[in-house]
Formats: structure tokens, C-alpha cells, sequence
């Protein structure tokens, strides 16, 4: 649900920011101090300011004082990951600003609220609150305020994977920066904007922002934002390949996180060391890092760091050959991201419950008022018709009464009828938009290989009598046929899917056969591009699973049929299958390009071609395979599992429950 509102809200925040509106009496009168502008730049850091700030809200003798010094200790609890602790306090505050009227201190704690549930993997929350915060900013007309929220808001879109609105918003804070002066703010988003750049793949001008960033925080001394820095410069190195610089920088930061006890980022940093000394193949001291970051990041309360090191351990483990562990710490790993997911799922629905009910009682309310209200006037009207009519108009009222409810009887009626027509449109114009999408991929995927059959044709037509050429061109034939029928079975699955019409036909099957019949039948595509493509069973015999055997030979069709379209010319493919926790798994490896950050945030969406482009001729993608096949595995009980980095090919992994079997009588 959070991707399909995005764009509106990102929206709303530039129609916020374009529509500014004048500042109220209370922040004219009490701007607030410079320091709000500099919440995630400027904060020293360690023990000794963590309890001056808990002295100074003890010792506040206002209530300005004390939300101004609560805004101190909210900031210092995030950064130490006291995230459940922060998000109370930033509650609290946010509550009381709004009693004293005062928007900086409003802003400030929208400002906390945003990064805290960003911190947790609550990203709509964490772009509501920032979204909030625009407005108010704007209200201030304060251009450091403003840098610092879009800096927020351009974060939490990228976790999204809104690319170009997160970089829109680092510009627009940078700009804000710029007029502002303020070097703090401008290092902390040119941080961001780094990072995106390195998310992108263009470590070239990420490494330039990083150190022109590092430049700058080393001017103004803040050991926390140094040591981010040098966190971000490391990763650049590792993905150059400078093994060597990249420990030096990650250590350099460890040692200034562990000084100030930031949990969170003692937690990546340790997995990020991990990372890089497993690539240079030194996979026993990644262990020894991935174990101090698992005992950390199990205090974090944030399942989103808990995944990444599940993840890293798990590759850290198949590098050292126990294919085991590397197996439960992946499927740790999912759980932990689907425990994200349903986490922020379930607070999502509670809000939506509530608001709905509260909705639901005010109407409630306000329908039995009005009839209360119409009872009670047809009373008086009925009492005083009594008193001038008499006896004589008895009728009169009766019959009044009558029309009164057929009146009623056909409003009620017609607001059924309305309300079916409604819902009877919706539903046309759903699947009208369905139409025009398969219809506008249709007419643009079946082009090509219509043109090639119309080619063929006209050559078969000039040479009847040459058979060889005519044997050759009726493959061709064939082959495009093929195509345009693979092409077509996709559109009416995806189509199928979204509407839940699918059928199922469930018994059990042998997961290893099918695999090995779809790799067979597959061979001879890999020949002609040059691949290599094997097939590698089980030690042993593997159990049932129910599952539909032609829905399921369609899975693997799919998933070998896009490691063979997306692996260059003599690579390597591998079908592998196996057995483990009441699983059965076939994997589908490959040694192509690898997906990236932004691939993984739309692959299992329809029509959403990847960031791979096929590398044999007349090749193309639909964007439609990785979503039957997931979607096929789920209605299944199964799960699809992908496993990959930018460079370092993909693997694709099929996952089935073992079949029940009852015991014999």
C-alpha cells in the first residue's frame, strides 16, 4: 500500500511548499533558538552531553525551556537507538508544542518523529511527518528549516525507491543551504545526496560529494558526522574494489561509534566491515564482526537492521562453504523482513480501524439526531393538524402518511440503484484500464516478431522451390510463433491474477523432475547463445509437494528462461535442487549482471522491466515473468526468494512445503 500513495504525498509536500502561508502571531513573537535548524548536523556527541541534556530538561523552569531541552534528549535517544524511548518523548512534545502554539518547536518534533519512524521501517508515518513539517516550515519562512525537512523527506522517498523525488529533494535542501549559509545542514544533505549517487552505481561523484562533506565536518568538529562520513567513503572503496581502504575507513568510523556508544551504527558498521572482508575472501573475520553485530542489533528493536545482518550472514556463510547455516540464516533473514512488513501493516489497518470507527460513530450519531429532529416534527405538525382539522382530516393525515413513506421507499431505492451503477462503473473502468495496458504491451511486444513472419513469409513466397531454405525459414517460423504465444500466455495469466479468476489443479509432484524437464527442454536456447546450462539434483530422492505441475513447470520456464535472456554469451547457468526445514528448493543461478537497490524495489511488480537488459538479439522483456512466478508460488503455499548484487549474478530460489501424508490406516 505505501508505493501506490506515495506520489500523491509527495505532491501534497511541493503543493505545501509552493502555497506558503504566513507566519503565525505565536512564532513572530517567540522564533525559538538556531539551534532547531541544526538537530541532525551540529548535536555534539557522548556521554557527558547525553547527561548535561537530562540535567537541563530536569532543571527547566518553563515549559518552552523544557520542550526546548526534551527536543535535545529525543535527538541523542535516536542516536543512541533508544528508538521506542524517542518516539514517546517526540510524541509528548509534539503534543505540548501544539498547546503552546509554537510551530518551531513543532517542527522540530515532526522533524524527530519523521527520522524515528524512519529509524523503525515505518516509512508512511516517517512521510507523514515530514510531510506535516513542510507546511509548518514554510510558515517560517526559515530557509535552514527547510534544508533540513527536505534532507528528511528526500530520505524516506528513497526508501521508497522514488529516485528522482528523493533527489529532487536533496537539490531543493541544498538550495535552501545555499541561501541560508549554513555549512552544518549542507554537509548532512550533501551525506545524502552522496549516498544516492552511490546507490546509483556513480561512485565517481559520490566519492567527490563524500569528501567535500568530510571537508567540511572536520571544520566544525562534530566526531559523529566525521565518522558517517568515513562509513560512506569505505563503501565507496569496497565497491571500486580497494578492499584494503575501505577496512581502513570502516575501522576509523568503528572506533568513533563505539566512543559514543551509538548502537545502530556500531551494528552497520561491524556488518559493512563483514561485507568487505568476505569479498577479499577472509570470510572467518566477517564471521567474528557479524556475531558482535547480531548481539547488538538484537537490542535495536528495528527489524530492518536485524534483516541485514541475517542477509550478510548468510552470504558470509556460503562463502565458507556451510551451505547449511547460509540456507537458515536466508530464511531468517525473510522473516525478519516479512515481520517488518506485517509490523507496519498491522499499525497501518489499527489506524484505519479507528479512523474508520470514529468516522462511523459520528455518523451515527448525526443520522440519529436527524431522527430524533424528524420525529419530533412530525409530531407537531401531526398535533397541530389534530387541533384545526379535527376528525374530518383524519384521512387527509393518513394519506399524507402513506405518500411520505412511498416517497421514502423510492428515495431509498434510487440510492441503491445509484450505488449499484457506481460500483458496476468502477468495476468497467478497472478493467478498461486493464485492456489498455495489455493492449498498449501487446501491440509493442508482438511487433517485432509479427514483422519477422511477415519477412519470412515473403521469402518463403520467393524461393517455393528452395527446400533447405524453406525448411530453415519454417523454424523460424516456428520460433516466432512460439514467441508470440509465450507472449500472449503471460498477458492472460497477469491478467487472471489481478482479476482472481486463476485456477489451481493441486496433487503431488516431484519439484526435481519438473525442474530437470524445463531445463532439458530449455537447452537448446542456452547452445545457441552459448551458454551453459546444467542441471545438479539432489544427493538424495526429495518428497512430494502439492503443488499444480503445469502452473509449476511455468515457474521454471520463466525463471531459466530469464537467466538465459539476461546472462551474456558464455555464461554459466545452474538448476539446483534440494531439501531442508520441510522445503523443498530448486534454485536458478546465474552469472549475469546482478540486480540493484532499485531493482529490488519494483521486481516482483507488473510491467516493471529491470535495470538488466537481454543480451541476445530481437531479446526483449515484458515485465511480467517474476511476477506470475511469485504470484503462481504463493497461491501454491510456496514462496520465491531472490539472492543477488550488482555484478555478481542472481539466484532465484523456488520454495515448496514437504506434501502432508496422512498415516496408512
Amino acid at each position: 500500500m505505501p508505493r501506490l500513495f506515495l506520489p500523491a504525498l509527495v505532491l501534497v509536500a511541493f503543493c505545501a511548499y509552493g502555497r506558503a502561508q504566513p507566519v503565525t502571531p505565536q512564532a513572530a513573537r517567540d522564533p525559538g533558538p538556531p539551534f532547531s535548524t541544526a538537530i541532525d548536523s551540529e548535536l555534539p556527541d557522548g556521554d557527558d552531553v547525553w547527561a548535561a541534556a537530562q540535567e537541563t530538561l530536569a532543571k527547566a523552569g518553563s515549559e518552552l525551556e523544557a520542550l526546548r531541552a526534551l527536543v535535545t534528549v529525543v535527538n541523542l535517544q535516536r542516536r543512541r537507538g533508544d528508538y521506542t524511548a524517542g518516539l514517546t518523548g517526540a510524541r509528548d512534545g509534539l503534543a505540548r508544542a501544539r498547546g503552546l502554539g509554537d510551530v518551531r518547536l513543532q517542527v522540530d518534533f515532526l522533524y524527530l518523529l519523521g527520522r524515528l519512524y524512519w529509524n523503525l521501517t515505518d516509512y508512511p508515518h516517517s512521510l507523514e511527518s515530514h510531510l506535516e513539517e513542510l507546511k509548518l516550515a514554510t510558515q517560517l519562512a526559515d530557509d535552514s528549516v527547510l534544508a533540513r525537512t527536505h534532507g528528511g523527506l528526500g530520505l524516506t522517498c528513497q526508501r521508497y525507491g522514488r529516485n528522482d523525488d528523493a533527489l529532487q529533494h536533496f537539490k531543493l535542501g541544498l538550495d535552501f543551504a545555499a541561501k541560508a549559509g549554513d555549512g552544518r545542514i549542507r554537509s548532512s544533505l550533501m551525506n545524502s545526496l552522496g549516498n544516492y549517487y552511490l546507490g546509483i552505481g556513480n561512485h565517481d561523484q559520490a566519492a567527490v560529494i563524500h569528501r567535500e562533506a568530510l571537508k567540511i565536518r572536520e571544520g566544525y568538529g562534530n566526531r559523529r558526522a566525521i565518522a558517517e562520513s568515513l562509513t560512506n567513503l569505505g563503501l565507496i572503496a569496497e565497491a571500486r574494489g580497494e578492499s584494503a581502504k575501505a577496512i581502513d575507513y570502516l575501522q576509523r568510523a568503528l572506533t568513533t561509534f563505539e566512543a559514543l556508544k551509538y548502537r545502530r551504527y556500531i551494528t552497520n558498521t561491524h556488518r559493512r566491515l563483514a561485507l568487505v572482508l568476505r569479498k577479499a575472501g577472509r570470510p572467518d573475520e566477517a564471521l567474528a564482526h557479524l556475531n558482535t553485530a547480531l548481539a547488538i542489533a538484537g537490542t535495536l528493536e528495528s527489524a530492518e537492521v536485524l534483516a541485514e545482518v541475517y542477509q550478510e550472514f548468510a552470504l558470509t556463510s556460503e562463502a565458507r562453504g556451510d551451505l547449511a547455516a547460509a540456507l537458515d540464516y536466508q530464511r531468517k533473514a525473510a522473516a525478519a523482513t516479512e515481520q517488518m512488513r506485517n509490523e507496519r501493516d498491522r499499525q497501518r489497518m489499527e489506524e484505519l480501524r479507528a479512523h474508520y470507527g470514529a468516522e462511523q460513530r459520528e455518523l451515527e450519531i448525526a443520522l440519529l439526531k436527524r431522527d430524533q429532529e424528524l420525529q419530533q416534527a412530525e409530531l407537531q405538525r401531526r398535533r397541530a393538524q389534530n387541533l384545526t382539522l379535527a376528525a374530518g382530516l383524519v384521512g387527509g393525515v393518513v394519506l399524507f402518511g402513506a405518500v411520505i413513506m412511498l416517497q421514502r421507499f423510492r428515495l431509498r431505492t434510487e440510492r441503491r440503484l445509484h450505488a449499484m451503477t457506481e460500483h458496476a462503473r468502477e468495476r468497467a473502468e478497472v478493467a478498461d484500464r486493464l485492456k489498455s495496458r495489455l493492449l498498449q504491451i501487446a501491440s509493442h511486444d508482438l511487433k517485432v516478431p509479427l514483422t519477422a513472419l511477415n519477412a519470412t513469409a515473403g521469402l518463403i513466397g520467393r524461393e517455393p522451390g528452395d527446400a533447405a531454405t524453406v525448411r530453415r525459414l519454417a523454424g523460424s517460423i516456428q520460433a516466432d510463433t512460439a514467441r508470440m504465444r509465450s507472449l500472449v500466455r503471460d498477458f492472460l495469466e497477469a491478467a487472471a491474477m489481478e482479476e482472481g479468476n486463476l485456477q489451481l489443479h493441486s496433487a503431488e509432484h516431484d519439484l526435481a523432475e519438473i525442474a530437470r524437464s524445463a531445463t532439458e527442454s530449455l537447452a537448446a536456447a542456452a547452445g545457441a547463445k552459448n551458454q551453459r546450462l546444467t542441471f545438479v539434483p539432489a544427493a538424495g530422492p526429495l518428497p512430494a509437494v502439492n503443488a499444480d505441475a503445469e502452473r509449476l513447470r511455468q515457474v521454471f520456464d520463466n525463471l531459466i528462461g530469464n537467466a538465459l535472456k539476461f546472462t551474456p554469451p558464455g555464461g554459466v547457468i545452474t538448476v539446483a535442487t534440494g531439501e531442508a526445514a520441510g522445503w523443498v528448493h530448486a534454485e536458478v543461478r546465474d552469472n549475469g549482471p546482478g540486480l540493484g537497490p532499485a531493482d529490488f524495489a519494483k521486481i516482483f511488480s507488473p510491467h516493471q522491466p529491470l535495470s538488466a537488459k537481454p543480451t541476445g538479439a530481437g531479446e526483449d522483456s515484458t515485465g511480467l515473468g517474476l511476477f506470475i512466478a511469485r504470484e503462481l508460488l504463493t497461491l501454491q503455499g510456496g514462496r520465491l526468494e531472490v539472492q543477488s548484487q550488482p555484478g555478481s549474478g542472481a539466484v532465484f530460489r523456488v520454495l515448496l512445503p514437504v506434501a502432508a501424508r496422512s498415516d496408512p490406516a
